[in-house]
C-alpha cells in the first residue's frame, strides 16, 4: 500500500467514525438516557460549587476538570451532549441526580438541565433548559 492509498483509507475510516457519532446518538434535546445504561453506576459526588461553575462558552475540558467525565457511553466524535449521573448530599442523605450539558458544533457549553428540579434546588440552579442558555445559580 502506498501513502496516498493510506491516507485515503484513513480519512475514509475517520468519516465513517465522525458519521456514526452523529447518526447513533444525536442530542435528544427532551430526554436523559435511563439511569441502568450508565457506565458506573455509582455515579459521582461532586463538589457542588464546582457543578454550579459550569457556564456556557465553557469547553469541553473545561467541564471535565469541574466534575469530571460524563457517566454514560458517549462517543468520541461530534457528541453535542454528555449525561451525569451525580449523587447530591441533601442533609445526611445521598439523592441520585441527572445532569445532562450539552454543547455547540465547537464543543462549548450551550446549555445545561437536571431532570428534577429537586436537584437544581440541591445546587441552586434553575431548570428547565432553554436553548442556548445556561441555567444559572438562584438568587
Amino acid at each position: 500500500m502506498n501513502f496516498k492509498s493510506i491516507l485515503a483509507t484513513t480519512t475514509a475510516l475517520a468519516s465513517v467514525i465522525s458519521l456514526s457519532g452523529r447518526l447513533f446518538y444525536p442530542p435528544s434535546n427532551v430526554s436523559f438516557p435511563d439511569p441502568d445504561r450508565a457506565r458506573t453506576r455509582e455515579g459521582s459526588f461532586p463538589n457542588t460549587d464546582n457543578v454550579r461553575m459550569v457556564a456556557a462558552g465553557q469547553t469541553k475540558q473545561q467541564v471535565y476538570q469541574l466534575i469530571g467525565p460524563p457517566r454514560f457511553n458517549e462517543p468520541v466524535f461530534h457528541v453535542l451532549e454528555w449525561n451525569y449521573l451525580l449523587h447530591l448530599r441533601r442533609g445526611d442523605q445521598a439523592v441520585t441526580c441527572q445532569y445532562q450539558i450539552q454543547f455547540d458544533s465547537r464543543s462549548r457549553v450551550t446549555g445545561t438541565r437536571w431532570r428534577d428540579q429537586a436537584c437544581a434546588d440541591l445546587v441552586g440552579q434553575k431548570t428547565p433548559f432553554e436553548s442556548g442558555a445556561t441555567s444559572s445559580p438562584a438568587e
